[in-house]
């Protein structure tokens, strides 16, 4: 690492460009490619999209879509690792009707669009190093900060309060009902096994110290006290993002279950929970089945529910091998592909089955983009699974297991847009409400924390700094 200023020598890299050993490696490793062969491996798993179901169901009326943004800047120019965190959330809320019928003679009218259009923000400021309460060491701070943030961050659009605390322990009941205690993996103070949270904060019955329902989410597990916590603020963006998507979800399901057939249900990214968080998977796997047991005994359809990714292997994979799709057309994507594909490895285990509530699918649209996106099953099941039938079929991998595929990606091809590469309307318009820019926007929070945190106003060059969307 270098001093403060230090500058590196123009000729520094010489040493590494004329080593052997790095020449050696560089030529001995590989890299993803569409090979010569590879049109049949593609062609073959590919389908029109008409060959899909397309069951009788409400016509979508409706899109709502959650992004989010996050930042973390250095408060103190002396004492660089003083860090602090924020994030912000965007939900949006689209009228189809009013948002494609907002020409007027051939023109778009900005006011029909703008009232086709509900916003709502979500936004937190989080510790990171070196930032904590009076009298607390930082990862409790980080743990108490984050609890309150969730419990403060409330939806009111279904007559009482809904937090994202009330969405977190939805998440561990059943649809409409909150489970009223939750096990905790191992209390954060004292590793003791036998603990419970609740909505309120807990004591431990072992060392009797504080414990909270976000305790569940981990995220304290990678907090660092001297480095950076920008990967634990990216997981709490995430995070707040699918509750959110609970929030709203459960919220038309107790009040208004017949609204759920005719809304769409967009995440940024897949359908997915990575790191440390990833046990909540199988608690969504069980949520969504209940809430479409639930709705099919009413009589009524489950939502379109879609995450939808921007970057990544498999973007990459899948813009690369766009050539080889007809417009208008979806790839499936075995175990099989994956390993040899995109992984590139051979492998027993079975690639998503921990952290995947949704099965990832290409799909060219009919203005050939290419749009990576995850469905979850229908009623319910897992979406990665090992074949675990007499015949050798694997239903996680059957086009069958997923019928709202086909209704998903016909609604998304009228919401495509040319302002972003494979992008569509409604993700484009949550980023664009969520979005912490850089530049002025950055400089504004660094400010915002140091006048927060009391400390002498400077400025902080943006070149130290990073933004993760």
């Amino acid at each position: 690492m270098p001093y403060e200023q230090e500058r590196a020598s123009r000729l520094g890299h010489l040493p590494i460009a004329q080593s052997p050993i790095v020449t050696e490696a560089l030529a001995r490793w590989d890299t993803p490619t569409i090979e010569i062969s590879d049109p049949v491996e593609i062609t073959q798993r590919t389908f029109d999209l008409t060959h899909f179901a397309s069951p009788r169901r409400p016509a979508t009326t409706h899109v709502m879509a959650f992004d989010g943004s996050n930042q973390e800047v250095e408060a103190k120019t002396k004492y660089p690792s003083v860090r602090v965190g924020f994030i912000q959330v965007g939900a949006v809320l689209l009228d189809l009707e009013k948002f494609l019928n907002s020409r007027d003679d051939g023109l778009v009218d900005a006011r029909r669009l703008q009232r086709a259009q509900t916003t709502k923000i979500v936004n937190a400021v989080l510790p990171s190093s070196q930032v904590t309460r009076p009298g607390m060491s930082g990862v409790d701070s980080w743990r108490v900060e984050l609890y309150e943030t969730f419990c403060n961050q409330v939806v009111q659009d279904f007559g009482s309060d809904f937090s994202l605390i009330d969405a977190l322990l939805t998440l561990h009941g059943t649809p409409g009902t909150p489970a009223p205690a939750v096990p905790l993996g191992r209390c954060p103070t004292c590793d003791d096994e036998g603990q419970q949270v609740t909505a309120e904060p807990q004591n431990c019955t072992n060392c009797q110290a504080p414990i909270y329902a976000t305790d569940l989410l981990r995220t304290h597990e990678e907090y660092s006290e001297e480095g950076s916590n920008i990967e634990i603020l990216t997981r709490t963006m995430n995070l707040a993002e699918r509750l959110l998507t609970i929030t709203y979800m459960d919220g038309f399901a107790r009040t208004t279950p017949a609204v759920l057939g005719q809304l769409m249900f967009i995440t940024d990214g897949p359908l997915a929970f990575f790191g440390p968080t990833a046990p909540l998977k199988r608690r969504m796997v069980n949520y969504w089945g209940s809430l479409c047991e639930a709705l099919a005994k009413g009589g009524f359809a489950p939502p379109l529910v879609v995450g939808i990714e921007k970057s990544g292997a498999f973007v990459d994979h899948a813009n690369a091998l766009a050539e080889h799709m007809s417009p208008e057309s979806v790839m499936v994507l075995d175990q099989k592909y994956i390993a040899e594909h995109v992984r590139r490895k051979a492998s027993d285990s079975i690639y998503g089955k921990d952290e995947f509530y949704g099965r990832r699918f290409f799909y060219k649209s009919s203005t050939d983009q290419m749009i990576v996106a995850t469905f979850p099953r229908i009623p319910a099941g897992q979406p990665y699974e090992a074949v675990n039938t007499s015949g050798g079929t694997n239903p996680a991998e059957q086009p069958s297991s997923y019928p709202t595929l086909r209704p998903t990606l016909e609604a998304l091809d009228r919401l495509q847009t040319r302002l972003y590469p494979n992008a569509v309307i409604p993700v484009a318009l949550a980023h664009s409400a969520s979005s912490l820019p850089l530049g002025t926007g950055r400089s504004v929070l660094t400010l915002l924390a140091q006048d927060g945190l009391g400390l002498d106003r400077s400025s902080i060059g943006l070149a130290r700094h990073q933004t993760y969307m």
